[in-house]
């Protein structure tokens, strides 16, 4: 299993690339306040390539329509029904551990079959650009403040309005060399960066000549908060450490760590991770569908180790970090009921999602699938699946969560039901 080498920020590779850089790269706002309101955070883990219902979410034995595999069942542990294989067994083991804070929402509709369009629904609700997603909106609602308000270690966020609210590690630690100096030393161009001491006398002159502005100057607020900022991320110099996802070998559980990492220290509300299964092959599996099996193995594997390591951590306050924190797993869209002449099965609009812990009624599945595979139509009061009315698109799943975080909705319904 190749790991990756972790960095640490410190004070003197956050002011490496200079003032007005430091200021573009990371959000103006300083460590989370002791406030009264929703503290709830939230890690979102997106299974890039869409996955197959039918290997976990969708017991679809006795359909004439659905192919299921021949060696699977229907299995039912703490309230959840699921797919259950002795080829899979740490899907059994997850449920039986974790079934009591997990809510599974099936037949949830994207209304699209392409990998970008579906993806920015999932996360957005809508396939219009210019539209932010689930955690940024999360980040940028808070009524608290956080210095690294939405971490991206790996994957696509959309943002829009509050695209100053995310901090992007890269997927090859490209953050690292900004944090370092290192991105301007990599260049064709010579740089020396400033010692600590010409640094803090920069620092000094910054301040004092933006004193001088207007108090309603962004130039100035942001050249002072970002001063402020460098001086609260070296609080943090000797116990902060984020690492990107480069794709390979690793284990998702390492990575929710660092999440945990992050918010037991009070620096950001979200995360996302893109998960891409056992050794990053992908969910795309339009041949050799036996994959699916392994991803989903590894994926509960994964989620009941960083669950556990939750459980043992803290919050910034010092009580349970699991109190105040929820993950959302979910891939872009689903697969289609019917193997195809690959042994695969190809893209299908829709799927299935899981929400766990903080605030969410678990050992429960709402909505459902019907005999062909499509998403039937659900009551958004106790998430019951019906044979007729409304069905459950991706909007109304993102409402859910917004309504989790203490975010207002709007106008779309959110799904009554997740709520504890």
């Amino acid at each position: 299993m190749a790991k990756r080498a972790p960095f640490t920020l410190t004070r003197r590779g956050m002011l490496g690339l200079g003032l007005g850089a430091a200021g573009l790269m990371l959000p103006r706002f300083g460590v989370a306040d002791a406030v009264s309101g929703n503290k709830r955070r939230f890690l979102f883990i997106h299974c890039s390539g869409g996955w197959d219902t039918t290997y976990v979410f969708q017991p679809a034995f006795g359909s004439s329509v659905v192919d299921m595999e021949a060696d699977s069942t229907a299995a039912e542990v703490g309230g959840i029904t699921f797919v259950d294989n002795e080829k899979r067994p740490f899907v059994r083991s997850y449920m039986e551990k974790y079934a009591d804070r997990t809510c599974v929402i099936n037949g949830m509709e994207v209304s699209s079959i392409t990998h970008e369009r579906c993806k920015r629904i999932v996360m957005t609700g809508s396939a219009e650009g210019q539209t932010d997603d689930w955690g940024a909106i999360l980040a940028g609602e808070s009524t608290e403040r956080y210095l690294l308000p939405y971490v991206v270690l790996s994957g696509t966020a959309f943002t829009s309005k509050y695209s100053s609210r995310v901090v992007r590690v890269g997927n090859f630690g490209q953050l690292t060399s900004l944090l370092s100096g290192n991105a301007l030393r990599a260049t064709d161009q010579h740089f020396d960066l400033p010692s600590g001491s010409r640094q803090a006398l920069v620092d000094a002159f910054v301040r004092e000549r933006m004193a001088g502005k207007s108090p309603n100057s962004a130039i100035a607020a942001a050249a002072v908060g970002a001063l402020d900022d460098a001086a609260a991320l070296d609080a943090y110099s000797d116990t902060l450490q984020i690492t990107g996802v480069s794709g390979g070998c690793y284990m998702l559980h390492e990575h929710m760590g660092t999440v945990w990492d992050v918010f037991s220290q009070g620096l950001a509300r979200t995360a996302l991770i893109e998960y891409k299964g056992w050794c990053s092959e992908g969910w795309d599996t339009h041949s050799s569908n036996e994959r699916q099996g392994i991803h989903f193995d590894e994926l509960f594997d994964s989620l009941a180790r960083g669950l556990a390591d939750l459980d043992e951590r803290t919050g910034p306050d010092g009580s349970p970090l699991v109190d105040e924190t929820v993950v959302v797993v979910f891939s872009e869209m689903g697969r289609t009921p019917q193997l195809n002449g690959g042994n695969g099965r190809d893209h299908w609009m829709f799927t299935s999602a899981m929400l766990i812990g903080a605030g969410v009624k678990g050992g429960q599945v709402l909505g459902g699938f019907d005999d062909t595979g499509v998403g039937k139509a659900i009551d958004f009061t106790t998430g019951e699946a019906l044979d007729e009315g409304t069905g459950l698109l991706a909007k109304n799943f993102g409402a859910s969560i917004l309504a989790l975080g203490d975010v207002d909705p709007g106008e779309t319904t959110p799904l009554a039901a997740v709520l504890a």
